[in-house]
């Protein structure tokens, strides 16, 4: 009886949890769909946007022509002269934004950056108070500096992410000439806070946006942008496409 009993127990208890993964699943299911979100390759990636001009140009949206970013352009990779300019919108928090920047965008400058046919800036587009933290310290780096902090920062992203406070992100600043004092005043930088929110405002109001990542292409053919994760062979197809529209 006793041993019925327990039997019972543990027979409800795994009813339970199988309930509650179920309806977790479900719940997790039709929240993602419902903000673009879906399951592919073993990854959750944004392929969807709302509310965005229907004609497409392959992986790209076609936008208007009179759109103006007025993000700053610093930090700039490549030659002001290059045929296109991209803007990657990046949340330093986001996983697949880290995968973009550390393996596709690291052959995109090899092949497009380092020949003068393509521009890259990046524009912080945080979605959580860490990334928040972690981009205006950014914002404070050298030129030289720059780049390689954002690389420590996508490397060792799952390290400072979950911390409750901002001291490992400090001390990657400090690697990267910011001493703690100087690190402390960036963190606390309202008018920096305000143009990277400024930022942000104004992508998801001309841009559309709702998810990180994506890439504003700008050319004298166009203004056109990707939402969501691609690999390098989506991007080289898009962009040797719109390299041969131009000449």
């Amino acid at each position: 009886m006793e041993k019925d009993v327990k039997m019972e127990k543990v027979i409800n208890t795994i009813s339970h949890t199988l309930s509650f993964i179920v309806v977790f699943c479900v719940t997790a299911y039709l929240y993602f769909s419902y903000k673009g979100f879906a399951y592919v390759d073993g990854k959750i990636v944004l392929v969807e946007q709302k509310a965005v001009a229907a004609e497409m140009n392959g992986i790209a949206t076609v936008l208007p022509r009179n759109i103006a970013i007025n993000a700053s352009q610093r930090y700039a990779l490549g030659s002001i002269s290059a045929p296109l300019t991209m803007y990657e919108y990046s949340s330093l928090g986001c996983p697949h934004c880290a995968d973009f920047h550390l393996d596709t965008e690291a052959k995109l400058i090899e092949e497009y950056v380092n020949k003068g046919l393509l521009r890259i800036i990046f524009v912080n587009f945080p979605l959580d108070k860490k990334s928040m933290s972690a981009a205006m310290l950014s914002e404070c780096m050298t030129y030289e500096n720059y780049f390689g902090f954002l690389n420590e920062l996508f490397s060792r992203q799952r390290f400072w992410w979950m911390e409750q406070g901002d001291e490992t992100l400090m001390q990657y600043a400090a690697n990267y000439g910011l001493s703690y004092n100087e690190a402390k005043a960036c963190i606390n930088n309202d008018a920096m806070a305000q143009e990277i929110i400024a930022n942000r405002q104004e992508a998801l109001k001309r841009l559309h946006m709702e998810g990180t990542p994506a890439f504003y292409i700008t050319g004298a053919d166009g203004n056109e942008i990707i939402y969501g994760v691609r690999n390098f062979a989506a991007f080289k197809q898009y962009l040797d496409s719109r390299l041969l529209r131009l000449q």
